[in-house]
């Protein structure tokens, strides 16, 4: 990552990351020379000026009555990134008591089909994230033929995020493995709560019971996923799923 991009986590625009490391190559500077060596036009140089005098991490004096521009100590970036970070720890905060607020909103009466449709690697995270939210310690769920491509592009969320809650809640998983990825099988196999076998197929779609909620999920270029509540559909698939374990090997 660029100096200037690393700036802009701090809350600095481009333009004002700029600036400021020209200033803190270059010295004391007047507008002229600012101009001349951001290329930024004279009309706009005194708004990023203000907005970094205002952020203070430059300050000005007298010459000849003409301002020259100073950077501030490169400090001063970090009390900068701490109002950030305070400022995100508040919206994170109103964020959370507005969903709060949402939840308690009735919902609608369910329908013939709790049908969901989710898009794209978010989409797959979303949809784990509600499985997570609908089990509790002493159940267990099945997925069946887990693709390698699963594990390529999701492998950190399941160990750190799906897995390690699902342990912490005492949730435990029975999964069939596609043969080509036994890497990740034997990972599963040092987890609590977690019974692996392997099946000779090589399938790019896995699918999954929990109680009454079936999840099918593809890892084609674009990932996506079809979580339904249904009993009969659950019910179906989790024979299959038992047929297809006692052929899969240990």
């Amino acid at each position: 990552m660029e100096n200037a991009q690393l700036l802009e986590l701090a809350g600095l625009s481009e333009k004002e990351a700029l600036i400021y490391l020209d200033l803190l190559q270059n010295g004391a500077s007047q507008t002229g020379k600012l101009c001349e060596r951001t290329k930024i036009p004279s009309s706009h140089i005194y708004s990023f000026l203000n907005h970094l005098l205002e952020k203070g991490i430059i300050s000005y004096k007298l010459v000849n009555n003409r301002k020259v521009f100073l950077a501030s100590t490169p400090d001063a970036l970090a009390n900068l990134f701490d109002e950030k970070e305070k400022q995100l720890k508040t919206e994170k905060s109103k964020l959370f008591e507005f969903i709060t607020q949402l939840k308690k909103v009735p919902a609608e009466t369910p329908r013939l089909n709790d049908f969901k449709y989710f898009h794209g690697i978010r989409g797959i995270k979303s949809l784990y994230t509600e499985i997570m939210n609908y089990w509790h310690p002493g159940d267990e769920y099945c997925v069946a033929s887990a693709p390698l491509e699963s594990f390529r592009k999701l492998e950190g969320f399941f160990v750190e995020v799906v897995h390690k809650k699902r342990i912490q809640d005492k949730v435990g998983l029975k999964i069939i493995v596609n043969n080509n990825s036994e890497k990740f099988g034997g990972i599963r196999k040092q987890m609590p709560l977690t019974e692996v076998r392997y099946l000779g197929i090589d399938t790019k779609t896995e699918y999954g019971v929990l109680k009454d909620y079936f999840f099918m999920i593809t890892y084609a270029a674009e990932p996506y996923g079809l979580l339904i509540k249904d009993a009969n559909f659950a019910g179906t698939y989790k024979t299959f799923f038992g047929i297809l374990w006692e052929l899969a090997r240990k």
